[in-house]
């Protein structure tokens, strides 16, 4: 199941110092939202994430912690539509789980989405021309 190996492999970034790369394929029917939990991550990391899609769909990066405050509104660490293809980049603020959410609950189609993640302890970034797996041909920059 990719979900289940993006999460393995996304764990063990919290303890190694390398780096972990994933690729998940969803289908996102109209009307619904989903999303893949990235588990463990440590403060300072850097997570890269290149997605594309078939339509347009809401995206944002959200720590577990965030949501279970009920005090607050939650604040999104990213938020960005995607509309085919987007590519971000952001520093863990505070050890937790994340969840990289897709939200479709007002497209009136199905919307396939793969979505290339590298998670890697602080220090240098991943470099501007990342792509985990070139031969897949996913992402060509425009």
């Amino acid at each position: 199941m990719p979900r289940a190996v993006l999460i393995a492999l996304l764990a063990a970034v919290a303890a190694a110092a390398a780096a972990a790369d994933a690729t998940v394929s969803l289908e996102l029917p109209a009307g619904e939202s989903r999303h893949i939990r990235l588990r463990s991550l440590p403060e300072g990391g850097v997570i890269a994430v290149r997605l594309v899609s078939s339509g347009r769909v809401l995206v944002a990066l959200v720590g577990v912690k965030q949501l279970k405050d009920r005090g607050k509104a939650p604040k999104a660490v990213f938020r960005g539509a995607l509309t085919r293809k987007l590519a971000f980049r952001v520093v863990i603020p505070q050890s937790d789980d994340y969840l990289l959410v897709f939200n479709n609950r007002r497209g009136s189609e199905a919307v396939s989405i793969e979505a290339e993640i590298r998670a890697q302890r602080g220090g240098k970034p991943p470099p501007r021309d990342y792509s985990p797996r070139p031969e897949k041909a996913s992402w060509s920059p425009s």
